[in-house]
């Protein structure tokens, strides 16, 4: 049996350790960390692709909000279930939440059990709604094909080598980039260029104008690229096909 895998994130440790323990005891639960901030929640999101994230509102650095704003930004297919548990009760607050995308809201103190059953109530929702959505890789002849087992390895090397490179994975462009790395791993090995019109395919998934796509990675680049401060920066293809030659020849 597949197990539901979950991110716990909350500044305060011994609080967020004893959740982790009690579902420990549920056979089919996996907690696959335990984020003390923003950044770190969003770190790990990105490298362990957790099915559902156990969200406080208030954390240091980053908080809850800022999560929910950066996982936005994120594809349906990759984006976790998201339950809020918080002290913060005032409804402007739970209002901000679950427009951003929030799919629960609980207030602290909560009975521990009553997790274990919302999250696999809402994991369970979210799996029925992606039956039959179309995911994808490039493939030549018909744009994208079916999604294939290497995927989620490619995503997670993306992660890696993005990182490397300086970029920050709260920005937008952050997720752009990674698509379109996925999208065209195959046929930039096969070709040494990236497919034509990827872009555009990229923004109309997301749903907003490839100009946007556009921008929001060359602002991501901008802030992120450590190259000489007097140096012009590598264009947006150029930083995607350096990432993808890193992948190919380290892996």
């Amino acid at each position: 049996m597949r197990k539901i895998r979950i991110l716990i994130a909350d500044d305060n440790q011994l609080a967020a350790q004893t959740l982790r323990d009690n579902l420990a005891e549920h056979e089919d639960l996996e907690v696959t960390n335990i984020a003390k901030d923003g950044f770190q929640t969003i770190e790990f999101i990105e490298k362990d692709l957790p099915d559902v994230v156990l969200l406080d509102l208030i954390m240091p650095k980053l908080d809850g909000i800022g999560v929910l704003e950066y996982a936005k930004t994120l594809t349906k297919e990759s984006r976790p279930v998201f339950i809020i548990f918080s002290a913060i009760s005032q409804e402007i607050y739970i209002s901000r939440a679950m427009n951003l995308g929030a799919n629960y809201y609980i207030i602290k103190p909560f009975d521990e059990s009553v997790i274990a059953t919302r999250v696999r109530q809402l994991y369970s929702d979210s799996e029925r709604a992606q039956i039959g959505k179309s995911q994808y890789t490039y493939n030549k002849s018909n744009n994208y094909k079916q999604k294939n087992q290497t995927d989620n390895e490619l995503k997670l090397l993306a992660t890696k080598y993005m990182r490397e490179c300086g970029l920050k994975a709260h920005m937008t462009g952050y997720s752009y980039i990674r698509d379109i790395i996925t999208a065209s791993f195959d046929y930039y090995c096969k070709t040494g260029s990236l497919p034509k019109g990827v872009y555009r395919t990229i923004a109309e998934k997301n749903g907003v104008p490839v100009q946007k796509v556009e921008r929001a990675i060359r602002n991501c680049i901008e802030k992120g690229i450590d190259d000489n401060e007097n140096a012009k920066k590598p264009t947006n293809s150029q930083v995607i096909c350096r990432i993808i030659d890193k992948i190919r020849k380290n892996n």
